[in-house]
């Protein structure tokens, strides 16, 4: 494509070439855009995911945080000790143990509330802003398949495009380059060098 292209003087007046040099343009941009679904598709599962992994850590990492002070102004050392992750603490925990950590420390938070509201300075939406994010994360753990398929759909969609690219070259336009092949003969052997596929 980029050698006719840079050739185009030579070819532009052949309407039967031009038109499946058009085809073959649309086609490749076509597999660019496909191939761009597709690598977002895997891609943004794993940001999303990743992103609000570490927004509920910060904010359980305050709720926790709350909670050892009362513990601590309680002589409550058990409870100190089970709040004392700090938010890099929480967010290194693989996924299962994130969320069960996660999940008690909204529920001491909720069991205390009036306490911490009254007395520590917590609010009690910054309790329900946790459990929404972990609640969006839980959601979008079960989200995998969906992104899956997508990129399933992206990648069949590439296949028949360069199936149908890979036609457009061999039966139309190597066939109507056999102008060139005694008219042009440079111009020709560059087109047939330029089609060799180097692995």
């Amino acid at each position: 494509n980029n050698y006719l292209d840079e050739n185009a003087a030579k070819w532009q007046n052949i309407a039967r070439l031009a038109a499946a040099k058009t085809e073959l343009s649309q086609l490749i941009a076509a597999i660019k855009s496909a191939a761009e679904a597709q690598a977002e598709a895997q891609v943004t599962y794993g940001k999303t995911k990743l992103a609000l992994k570490k927004a509920i850590a910060a904010k359980a990492d305050i709720l926790n945080d709350v909670i050892e002070a009362y513990a601590l102004t309680e002589g409550d050392d058990e409870l100190a000790r089970q709040m004392s992750d700090s938010r890099s603490d929480l967010y290194r925990l693989p996924y299962n143990d994130f969320y069960i950590k996660v999940e008690a420390i909204i529920d001491k938070a909720s069991e205390l509330q009036e306490v911490l509201v009254s007395d520590f300075g917590l609010t009690a939406e910054q309790i329900t802003d946790v459990q929404n994010d972990l609640n969006q994360l839980l959601e979008i753990n079960g989200l995998p398949r969906a992104y899956q398929i997508k990129s399933s759909v992206a990648t069949k969609e590439i296949e028949q495009l360069l199936s149908d690219a890979n036609d457009l070259l061999k039966n139309r336009i190597d066939k109507l380059m056999s102008l060139f092949k005694r008219s042009d003969p440079n111009f020709y052997h560059g087109f047939q060098k330029a089609r060799m596929i180097v692995d």
